[in-house]
């Protein structure tokens, strides 16, 4: 949420059912508990057992399986060194969505003839939702986004784990903000829209009235409010590149947490992944990441290098193409992402999406929006309303050019056209804490900002699933264009190999040369290492664009009519083989 991020988690749990009854917008999210989803995974496996197979890659700290989906065909020995893609959803246990879209795009990949094509050659690994215990939070009442697993933590570092959580003040079975009348808070109520808080301005005259919290008592008497609740670890600060380490939510160390644990170290024993998507709080597709080399060979890389910027320009872009969406700032980067460690220290692409935000409802192209258009058009003529009254109406919904807050104000207007209720109104209650000041409870619903309307969610993950379908075609793909031995005379022979990059990726970016995580691509002749006048029995190659040709040359003494066998290897760019006959003059 981009209004004030919560650091701690639910406080009492109670039954499913008060939930869906006070939390309107949360029930009309079709997301599945986790026992739903194994089901649903478990089914994917049985429907498509030469294809699809499913384990645990670890147990969560309530007992709960980390699922890895692994589509693909052939015998383990040989997936292994194919070219492949991971896409990692739930790593911040409120963005549920990305578990649908990833569940989306598996059906796609088993259900296409596209995908059973990419199937043949490539291998896909799906982890549908690496932080299930915060996921399960969202079945619970009262319902508190949270991104964190509710592990015991000691938040406001007291000696203490979890003594003050937040509180349902209002009784509405949401945990929403609370804001309580201070000068000395620093906000005040939005011009256009008086839901939303902003900085007052002094240079502009304004009085600052607010103070903002979430809704809660101060249970442990410190004069803080629900800073220490239940939980809690975001697994999406857990990586080790750029990691917090006084965040409240990052833990105590990097990887600390068994199931990001788990899965840096399936990343790292599987060399052969490319590509890595991302659902989470950060975006790199609806805008491209900053980009910029460092001045010396001692300064690290904290942005993307020039040269492998285009990859995530040209890759954003047709997201934003599949999704209908005009590019847009995103809400921002994660220090101690996934995405980033994959990227800064594995030397691989990595691409992220929202998958839903605020951000992105707003850059949807009008034309995606025709049914919401059409309802409203019907609704004004319906009414017999003149154009004469159409203007007036204008010009009373005139606002100002505020430029705080505009996301969030453009967000709301945007989400009651299309008839979503995602956000309290601000009323007041009594609360001893604050005695003979003014306390207001409301805000923004839990997951308001990041789960779509459910009318158009059903087309949202059909795109997603059509874009990472066509993600997995643009992995970097060997093969061998052609092997030339050419004969020089007493069972000599000059040997050409031609490989060539049928993806569009290239074998290694420019920023994985210069972390040495990845082994370069290769050719291996199967002839004893003394056969070689010039060259060596392995060679490597330099990175292959998408679409290059490259070439090793050697001199070999070969027996005439005899056949050799030729390997090329790519670490992520697959293994080919082929043989070449020496014939003589």
């Amino acid at each position: 949420m981009f209004q004030f991020s919560f650091r701690t988690a639910l406080a009492w749990l109670g039954a499913a059912a008060v939930f869906l009854s006070a939390a309107s917008f949360a029930a009309d999210s079709p997301f599945q508990t986790n026992s739903a989803l194994t089901r649903r995974l478990k089914a994917i496996e049985q429907a498509h057992p030469r294809q699809a197979r499913l384990t645990s890659l670890a147990r969560s700290s309530e007992g709960r399986d980390v699922w890895l989906l692994e589509l693909g065909e052939g015998p383990d020995d040989e997936r292994a060194l194919r070219p492949a893609m991971l896409v990692a959803a739930g790593v911040e246990g409120d963005r549920l969505i990305g578990t649908e879209y990833a569940l989306a795009f598996a059906e796609a990949m088993l259900g296409s003839a596209t995908g059973a094509e990419r199937l043949k050659d490539s291998v896909v690994y799906i982890v549908p939702r690496l932080n299930p215990d915060a996921a399960e939070r969202y079945f619970q009442s009262p319902l508190r986004e949270t991104p964190a697993n509710p592990a015991p933590y000691d938040d406001d570092r007291d000696g203490f784990t979890d003594e003050d959580p937040a509180d349902d003040l209002n009784g509405d079975g949401l945990i929403t903000m609370m804001r309580v009348e201070d000068p000395r808070g620093g906000l005040i109520a939005h011009p256009d829209d008086d839901r939303v808080m902003i900085e007052a301005d002094p240079a502009k005259h304004e009085s600052a009235r607010w103070t903002l919290y979430p809704e809660g008592r101060d249970d442990d008497a410190d004069k803080q409010y629900n800073e220490d609740g239940v939980g809690g670890v975001n697994f999406n600060n857990q990586f080790p590149f750029n990691y917090p380490w006084f965040d409240a939510q990052a833990g105590l160390y990097p990887l600390h947490e068994n199931e990001p644990h788990a899965l840096a170290d399936f990343i790292l024993n599987h060399p052969n992944i490319a590509l890595v998507f991302t659902f989470g709080k950060n975006d790199t597709v609806l805008h491209a990441p900053p980009s910029g080399d460092p001045s010396g060979r001692r300064e690290p890389q904290e942005k993307v290098r020039n040269d492998d910027v285009k990859y995530f320009d040209r890759l954003g872009e047709l997201y934003r193409e599949t999704l209908g969406a005009n590019e847009a700032d995103s809400a921002g980067t994660v220090a101690g992402s996934l995405a980033d460690w994959v990227y800064f220290h594995r030397g691989r692409l990595a691409l992220c999406a929202a998958g839903w935000s605020p951000e992105l409802a707003l850059a949807m192209k009008p034309e995606e929006d025709e049914p919401a258009k059409k309802e409203e058009q019907d609704k004004s003529e319906s009414s017999g309303e003149s154009k004469e009254e159409k203007k007036a109406d204008s010009a009373k919904e005139k606002k100002s050019d505020e430029k705080r807050g505009a996301t969030e104000v453009k967000y709301l207007k945007w989400l009651n056209e299309h008839g979503v209720d995602a956000f309290t109104a601000w009323t007041r209650v009594d609360d001893p804490d604050f005695p003979g000041k003014t306390v207001e409870v409301g805000g923004w619903k839990p997951y308001a900002n990041v789960t779509p309307p459910a009318d158009m969610l059903e087309s949202l993950k059909q795109r997603h699933a059509d874009y990472l379908l066509d993600l997995a075609g643009d992995l970097p793909r060997v093969e061998i264009f052609s092997a030339e031995a050419e004969p020089l005379g007493a069972g000599v022979f000059n040997l050409i190999v031609r490989v060539r990059n049928t993806g569009y990726l290239p074998t290694v970016l420019h920023h994985g040369e210069r972390t040495d995580e990845i082994v370069p691509t290769r050719v291996e002749v199967d002839l004893p290492g003394d056969a070689f006048l010039a060259g060596q029995k392995v060679t490597r190659l330099g990175p292959i664009d998408g679409g290059e040709v490259v070439e090793a040359r050697m001199v070999v003494k070969a027996r005439t009519g005899a056949s050799t066998g030729i390997r090329v290897i790519s670490a992520m760019g697959g293994a080919v083989e082929t043989t070449v006959t020496w014939k003589g003059e």
